[in-house]
């Protein structure tokens, strides 16, 4: 046995006689093969959870991943505090976003103020459905109808008040204001559409200083109390969209407001399936026209039903 243990190289026999992984203690500080073993474990559960975030996640239409999840899977740690940070940032980032979303609404020049001062000049207004503007043929027979009822009493060139309810793009009292009305005082609840449409139309055609835009609903504005000195209007107009209001209510506070009077001229725009009612306050009804799917109801003084 001597003899061979001579031919035997000694790495070979320290080789031979190491016993097996299976009989090394099962906990040993830093043996290699408790970290190797540490360390494909980690890789398998590495390797699992990419293979299942794979498989749930698309990055097209998958769902959002958290600060916290993008995180784990980078695989690196961060301080509590910074992940608290990044959260609050990318929240306030989205809500930024989303606004700045609602806000972007598009616009085009199609119509035009048809006679007057400010004659042929574009106006502005929204390309969507929240907005619909009476139409050109309406809006100038609405002219044309109310200088015929007060021929050889009074021209609407002579001056008067003009209040433009719903007014949306302003084109009504615009209109007014070009034929020759002294001022007009425009009903708009949506500020972007004041700002960005009716102010931008006043402007545009020079009728600031005879113009008064008030911010709010309709129907808080009827509501008001008057101040002092404030006389009713000569002319009021009423646009609003079709399936947003109860017309029975909306003339009914018309009739009860200060901003009628037994001299007034009142333009009211309606869907050809509401029943509109035949006086409005101390007026009747002068004449109702149909255009398409749009009804034309204008209601005066008696003597401009005589007329």
């Amino acid at each position: 046995m001597a003899g061979l243990a001579a031919v035997i190289p000694s790495a070979f026999r320290s080789w031979a006689y190491m016993p097996s992984p299976s009989r090394l203690p099962t906990r040993r500080a830093h043996g290699p093969f408790q970290v190797n073993a540490r360390l494909e474990a980690s890789e398998k559960k590495r390797r699992k959870q990419t293979v299942y975030e794979e498989d749930v996640y698309n990055i097209d239409t998958g769902p959002e991943l958290s600060t916290k999840e993008i995180i784990a899977l980078a695989g690196v740690q961060v301080p509590k505090r910074l992940v608290q940070q990044l959260e609050k940032e990318k929240k306030k980032g989205k809500t930024v976003v989303q606004k700045e979303a609602v806000l972007v609404r598009k616009t085009h020049k199609l119509l035009r103020v048809i006679a007057g001062k400010a004659s042929g000049k574009k106006l502005l207004s929204i390309a969507d459905a929240s907005v619909r503007p009476m139409m050109e043929v309406v809006r100038g027979a609405v002219f044309d109808i109310l200088q015929a009822r007060l021929h050889g009493i009074r021209k609407l060139s002579a001056g008067g008040s003009w209040l433009d309810l719903y007014s949306g793009t302003g084109s009504v009292g615009i209109e007014a204001l070009s034929r020759g009305c002294s001022s007009a005082h425009f009903v708009e609840m949506d500020p972007w559409i004041a700002t960005n449409v009716l102010k931008a139309n006043i402007e545009n055609t020079d009728f600031s200083e005879l113009s008064v835009v008030h911010v709010m609903k309709t129907e808080s504005f009827l509501q008001q109390a008057p101040r002092p000195g404030r006389e009713p209007f000569d002319f009021i107009s009423v646009t609003p969209p079709y399936e947003a209001v109860d017309y029975n209510i909306l003339m009914g506070q018309l009739s009860t407001s200060y901003v009628l009077g037994k001299e007034t001229f009142v333009v009211v725009e309606y869907p050809s399936e509401v029943e509109i009612i035949e006086g409005c306050g101390p007026l009747v009804k002068i004449l109702n026209r149909r255009y398409g799917r749009t009804h034309l109801a204008i209601y005066g003084p008696e003597w401009a039903a005589k007329s």
